[in-house]
């Protein structure tokens, strides 16, 4: 098969325009259509649906785009290691690391061993608000993640990690009139200003699920999208935020603030590994995802053997 075509598609799905990826891929509009009729015609099946608000894959065309990313990062890496021709491992790895959680403390001890042990590999962490990293997960732009939740998703396979429970960050000036305590009810979370991520948040909903439980909502004085925004915020005393612990012991002005755990039931998340069920890893991939197991393990205790129960194929 032309990849030529492939890559067509693939830009075409990114974009969500016909037009926008001719101008991209500095091709005719016509020329880019019969790319996209005759990947139809060798499927037999329609990939991608147009309407006025743009174009989006089919179901047939996201399973199509999954492949599609799988093997151009095959093709690239394949590239680059003749280019180089070092027989060590090279590629570019993806991986997400959900935001505001205990992954990102992944990165650093991740960046450095593949480093000494992988010189030839890049690693590309996604680690910011906006994005969502199980749609990039299914969409093929990712090959693994770090983040919350553990329900099934077709396409994709959660491999649970730990249970990861948050705490109430404050000022001390904010609960100087509540007795000291390590930990602080729902009600009193309920009743503080405070400041948190975006609503599509995996933190934040949890926050709303504590109050909820006690017939409350939570007073939310800002949305803040930044991690180093909010952590200037709450180290100004502008308001309380619900962090994990590792996030919160992070934080400037340490003895200016309180950190107690939340007593509630919805007060954590699951933890989960995630990686693709439809599409292989690529040799580099794999090793870094053996590396990622590694230092889970010795970070979280999890051991990678209990993770690895689904063998995965790498790509030679």
């Amino acid at each position: 098969m032309d990849t030529k075509r492939l890559e067509a598609f693939i830009k075409v799905v990114d974009l969500g325009s016909m037009t926008s990826a001719a101008k991209v891929l500095n091709v005719a509009q016509p020329a880019l259509s019969q790319h996209i009729a005759s990947l139809e015609s060798d499927f037999k099946c329609k990939l991608l649906d147009r309407s006025a608000r743009g174009v989006k894959p089919t179901e047939a065309g996201r399973i199509l785009y999954r492949y599609a990313k799988s093997i151009q990062r095959q093709i690239e890496e394949a590239r680059r290691t003749i280019l180089d021709k070092k027989p060590e491992l090279t590629g570019n790895v993806t991986i997400g690391l959900a935001p505001l959680s205990s992954a990102t403390s992944l990165a650093t001890p991740l960046l450095a061993q593949v480093r000494e042990r992988f010189p030839g590999i890049v690693l590309h962490i996604y680690d910011s608000f906006g994005i969502v990293l199980s749609e990039m997960m299914l969409k093929g732009g990712l090959d693994m993640a770090v983040l919350y939740g553990d329900r099934p998703v077709t396409g994709l396979d959660y491999k649970p990690l730990m249970q990861e429970p948050f705490f109430l960050v404050a000022p001390r000036s904010m609960l100087a009139e509540q007795p000291q305590s390590d930990s602080v009810s729902a009600a009193e979370v309920a009743q503080l200003d405070l400041i948190l991520p975006y609503r599509e948040s995996f933190l934040r909903q949890s926050v709303e699920r504590v109050c909820a439980e006690v017939g409350l909502r939570p007073r939310i004085v800002a949305e803040i999208h930044s991690q180093s925004t909010l952590s200037s915020a709450i180290a100004a005393g502008m308001g309380a935020t619900v962090l994990p612990l590792s996030i919160a012991n992070e934080l400037p002005n340490q003895t200016e603030l309180c950190i107690r755990r939340i007593d509630a039931p919805a007060a954590s998340l699951q933890m989960s590994l995630c990686i693709s069920d439809n599409a292989a890893l690529s040799d580099a991939a794999f090793a870094v995802y053996k590396v990622l197991l590694e230092i889970i393990g010795e970070r979280w205790g999890t051991s990678p053997g209990a993770l690895s129960q689904k063998p995965l194929a790498s790509t030679t």
